[in-house]
């Protein structure tokens, strides 16, 4: 009988998790189309070359609201995880499955480096934002490792998500 509410609450766990993931998906694809739909070609008053979209602010406080969302989550996970025991099933994980945590900070901190490194060799470059000349060295550095970062963390999570449901047996 316990096993059963164990498995009507995962159940419903899993319903809200889907429900949420679409919802946000949802929201995220509303705001980018609002985005782009919405004075995306509006001239920069400064520099007519460049554009000025006009719903950059709700783009940047919807990428600000999912971080926020993401931390959070992750801050509740790791108590809930450490309050709880963690998940102490009675089959032990085995080969790379065992090492999901370790594969991925190691795949960040590698993505970090290299991209501080093409940021060093490229700190001469100047930056053109907004029309103007930007040569701070310190900015193009940080740049480039988020710009990198960003691009290798997304090939290896959908890599990985293919990877999974490749092999899923459910």
């Amino acid at each position: 009988m316990n096993k059963n509410i164990e498995t009507t609450a995962q159940a419903g766990v899993e319903k809200i998790s889907k429900f949420t993931l679409w919802a946000l998906i949802g929201i995220s694809l509303v705001v980018l189309a609002l985005f782009i739909l919405i004075g995306y070609d509006t001239p920069y008053e400064e520099n007519p070359k460049f554009v000025d979209p006009q719903l950059t602010d709700a783009l940047l406080c919807w990428t600000y609201f999912l971080i926020a969302g993401t931390a959070i989550a992750t801050v509740v996970s790791v108590i809930y995880g450490a309050i709880s025991g963690g998940n102490k099933s009675k089959v032990e994980e085995k080969g790379l499955l065992s090492k999901t945590g370790l594969i991925a900070w190691g795949t960040f901190i590698v993505s970090i480096v290299i991209g501080v490194a093409m940021g060093i060799a490229g700190k001469d470059e100047v930056l053109l934002i907004n029309g103007k000349d930007w040569n701070n060295p310190t900015d193009i550095i940080l740049t480039d490792a988020s710009m990198v970062s960003i691009l290798v963390l997304t090939v290896v999570t959908v890599i990985a998500t293919v990877f999974s449901m490749v092999t899923n047996k459910k």
